[in-house]
């Protein structure tokens, strides 16, 4: 079976597939081609097993919606808890580097903007539409990042934080 035949399979098939055959289709691409698939896929289901064949760890009851961009190099570098909530449109960036360009040779690049972290992103959350998740962030607990943002900062347990750059709003109360 050539790629494209596998490809249509995942994408358009899927529902005719076991969880193993499926499983063994994915295996023999490309990591590429397979976070290709996992950005575009119509099923929550689909996705998250592709993004996860592609070094994302993502927990139980996560739904992970259409268009999610990860830039990770296909490291493990980004961590998406338990029934966290993620829009479409959503970016995260584990690696930034400007790749082939000559900045990359300028000290205050090298030093400050090109960089490699992870990115996690903690149980019970819920990302916005739309929203840019840069390196060496974690978003706490329960918290909320509303449509939009750009978290260039943690966010902390349990709070509601939004715009640009991302600044928390408010704290949950959870008894309420």
């Amino acid at each position: 079976m050539s790629n494209m035949e596998k490809v249509s399979k995942i994408m358009f098939d899927y529902e005719s597939l076991s969880a193993q055959d499926m499983e063994a289709l994915v295996d023999e691409l490309n990591l590429k081609l397979v976070r290709w698939m996992a950005i575009n896929h119509p099923d929550n289901r689909i996705r998250k097993l592709l993004l996860q064949r592609t070094n994302v760890s993502i927990g139980e009851d996560s739904v992970i919606n259409i268009n999610i961009v990860i830039s990770d190099d296909y490291k493990n570098l980004v961590y998406i808890g338990n029934r966290v909530a993620i829009s479409p449109n959503v970016t995260i960036i584990a690696v930034s580097n400007p790749n082939n360009s000559r900045v990359k040779e300028i000290s205050y690049i090298k030093e400050h903007l090109v960089k490699e972290a992870p990115v996690v992103i903690e149980d019970d959350v819920w990302i916005g539409t739309n929203v840019t998740i840069l390196p060496d962030v974690v978003i706490g607990q329960g918290s909320i990042i509303g449509a939009g943002s750009i978290v260039t900062e943690s966010i902390p347990p349990h709070s509601i934080a939004a715009g640009v750059p991302c600044r928390i709003i408010r704290s949950i109360d959870s008894d309420k």
